[in-house]
């Protein structure tokens, strides 16, 4: 059969899945037996090349002040600072200049070529995007300004920086590959937990994809605040994960590897180890937020995210930098409830790895397209499933 590209998966759709086997391709791709998706190469993603002038430099360069300084929410950090930087890196207009940030974010600026990097002391917090710096390209992490990608943007390539740094401990089982949950539990939109996943559905999770996986749980919160580590600001709320990781002693905890990483010699730096961590990840499962944007810098992934609330929905999973900030972005499946992200565990059980992005076993078509975020807007996903 062929496949149309029907329901948003068209050969120019970014998160079309990439299949192992049963399908042919359309008459402009080479391989009959893997379905493409998403850029095929850095010309086309983050790392493309977009004229720039001398007039664009002199413009920034007036423009810009001596301290660039980010105050925000840890997800907003990545998705609108960390671009806008490493472009300016790559043209020169940092080298007499510091970039401010939060404690433990030092990894993700190391290497550009900047006077120096400054972690300041002080909690995240919420700024509106009116209240942004003039000089950001971009405001609005959900919209873009309705302006599309800007050209100022250049995602850094994650997995290829991460991934030659040592995994201490080192966790990866050749049979089992990596999984990462990452959860949350605390306040948002001024009210209780919202989007999270709940003690029943992650002992299902476990139970399910154990077999198969070697299983990391990250829930920032479970342990002592780490003082090397600024989080956002929100309540977290009592939530007796650790007890249910009592009943999966095959499951990881972040915090403990953390601290094992820690005492084998590992650096003080949580940011970092959970990057080499993500880097040899190629299965995510998530909750709506910074925890998913994150992931979504990680190419060639599957990413499944339970999104109860949120504006995400409206652009970012879609078209918007869930698709671009990595090359080739991540296979997003976006479930609005606990059930559908438990049907969605089906795309998991047969993937494989191949030129550094995940394969979908040829069965689960069906399922990779109703939980596309295509399917967020216009009809309703029920309706369509039906």
């Amino acid at each position: 059969m062929v496949f149309s590209g029907k329901e948003g998966y068209g050969p120019d759709d970014n998160n079309i899945p990439a299949f192992r086997r049963g399908y042919q391709l359309g008459p402009d791709h080479s391989s009959p037996n893997v379905w493409a998706y998403g850029p095929q190469n850095t010309q086309d993603g983050p790392g493309r090349d977009k004229s720039i002038t001398a007039d664009d430099v002199a413009y920034y360069d007036a423009l810009l002040p001596v301290q660039l300084e980010y105050s925000g929410e840890f997800g907003t950090e990545l998705v609108l600072f960390l671009p806008f930087c490493n472009w300016l890196s790559m043209i020169g207009l940092l080298k007499n200049r510091r970039i401010h940030t939060y404690r433990g974010m030092r990894c993700f600026y190391d290497d550009l070529e900047c006077l120096e990097v400054v972690e300041k002391e002080e909690q995240r917090v919420y700024v509106r995007p009116r209240d942004r710096p003039s000089w950001l390209p971009v405001k609005r992490e959900h919209d873009f300004d309705d302006r599309g990608r800007p050209p100022q943007h250049l995602y850094p390539d994650l997995r290829s920086k991460f991934s030659r740094m040592q995994l201490i401990p080192d966790i990866r089982n050749v049979g089992r590959p990596l999984l990462v949950i990452h959860n949350k539990h605390n306040s948002e939109w001024r009210s209780g937990p919202v989007n999270f996943i709940s003690l029943d559905s992650l002992d299902c999770i476990f139970r399910l994809l154990k077999p198969k996986f070697t299983i990391v749980y990250i829930r920032h919160g479970m342990a002592a605040k780490d003082v090397n580590f600024s989080e956002d600001a929100a309540i977290v709320f009592r939530f007796n994960d650790t007890a249910l990781l009592e009943r999966h002693p095959d499951v990881y905890s972040f915090d403990n590897l953390y601290l094992s990483h820690v005492a084998n010699g590992g650096a003080l730096d949580l940011n970092t180890f959970k990057n080499v961590i993500y880097s040899h990840c190629y299965h995510f499962i998530s909750c709506q937020g910074g925890g998913g944007h994150h992931i979504a810098l990680f190419s060639g992934s599957l990413l499944a995210i339970l999104h109860r609330r949120g504006h995400e929905e409206r652009w970012a999973y879609g078209d918007g930098f869930y698709s671009f900030m990595a090359t080739p972005p991540p296979i997003r499946a976006i479930c609005r409830t606990e059930e559908d992200l438990l049907r969605a565990l089906s795309l998991f059980s047969d993937t494989s790895i191949s030129d550094g992005r995940v394969l979908l076993d040829a069965a689960d078509e069906e399922l990779a397209k109703e939980f596309s975020p295509c399917l967020l807007v216009g009809p309703r996903r029920s309706s369509l499933a039906k």
